[in-house]
């Protein structure tokens, strides 16, 4: 009787395997005992968590061992492979060590992404006169209806593209742009400053947090396991190289947590309550609308149809006013 064919997808697992690695159940079974992955490969790991036997199913086949010969391909299979000591552990440790590195390589990415674009918001000088600019205008707009507003919302950056003119010609972010390239040319260009906030506004920091702290799990887990395995190259080897990169991104998650965290407060938000994904996009968001009514304008200007030129002096003498009305937003 062939029991462990009744588990069609763990017999189907162990056909897969014996056939497109080309070893004896036997030599696959000695793989995973010295947690060697030279031989096996990590996709016949994966499909190797199907081909775990039940405690029933691993009794019947040891109790029918006298008949080895008759045993099919399948029940032959896993008949070795329930001979490995901490099975289910080793193939975790195994499929750990095979995709350490693209996973390292990830996580690396994703906590530079965070770090760096936190920075870079929170330190620019020219994306804070950019808002301060804004903050001037809205105050002066809002002058004769409530008192001057000492800061403003991120949520509140959308709305400028929102703000139209009376003929709906244009908005207030047509306005501001008009107003950076007449009268603070030392300004235009200041998106180009934040390449990172795309990559950051993917992220979404808890799960990375937790991805992490796993990450460290699994590295403990190959300490205990080369403890019991003193003479195991692959896993010594492996622990040594894998915990200084565990330990190197430790570091840098802390430093992210701390610029992540530094980033919000700056801009009134809780670092617990928001997600970079939410919190970039504000500014991400803006930077494209602001480079989009950028592009629309110098497309007027090259076809000579701009709408009546704004006076520079004028333009700086409203701003400078504005700007003297408000407190600092900071």
């Amino acid at each position: 009787k062939q029991w462990y064919q009744r588990r069609v997808r763990g017999a189907r697992n162990a056909m897969i395997i014996q056939r497109r690695v080309a070893l004896a159940p036997s030599d696959v079974a000695k793989c995973v005992e010295q947690t060697d992955l030279g031989e096996l490969p990590v996709w016949a790991v994966e499909l190797l968590h199907g081909c775990v036997p039940s405690r029933e199913e691993t009794d019947k086949l040891i109790a029918h061992s006298d008949k080895i010969t008759e045993f099919g391909e399948a029940e032959l299979f896993c008949f070795h492979l329930s001979k490995v000591t901490r099975y289910d552990r080793k193939l975790g440790i195994m499929q750990f060590i095979g995709t350490f590195d693209e996973q390292y390589s990830r996580l690396v990415n994703q906590v530079s992404a965070v770090r760096d674009a936190s920075y870079s918001v929170k330190d620019s000088a020219r994306l804070r006169k950019v808002l301060e600019v804004i903050l001037a205008l809205g105050n002066y707009m809002n002058s004769g209806r409530k008192g001057l507003a000492s800061g403003f919302k991120i949520q509140s950056l959308s709305r400028v593209s929102e703000t139209h003119s009376g003929d709906y010609k244009f908005t207030l972010l047509h306005y501001i742009v008009k107003t950076i390239h007449t009268s603070m040319p030392e300004l235009v260009g200041f998106t180009m400053e934040f390449s990172h906030l795309e990559d950051a506004k993917r992220v979404a920091l808890k799960d990375l947090v937790d991805e992490i702290q796993e990450m460290k799990k699994n590295l403990d887990t190959v300490l205990d396991e080369r403890d019991k395995q003193r003479d195991n190259f692959v896993i010594f080897s492996f622990y040594n190289r894998a915990q200084r990169k565990v330990k190197r991104l430790g570091e840098q998650t802390r430093q992210m947590l701390e610029g992540y965290e530094a980033v919000c407060k700056a801009f009134g938000e809780n670092p617990k309550r928001i997600e970079p994904q939410e919190f970039f996009k504000f500014f991400s968001d803006f930077f494209f609308q602001f480079d989009k009514v950028e592009k629309e304008l110098m497309q007027q200007n090259d076809k000579k149809t701009k709408p009546a030129p704004l006076n520079r002096e004028t333009s700086k003498n409203l701003v400078t006013e504005a700007m003297m009305r408000r407190t600092s937003m900071y």
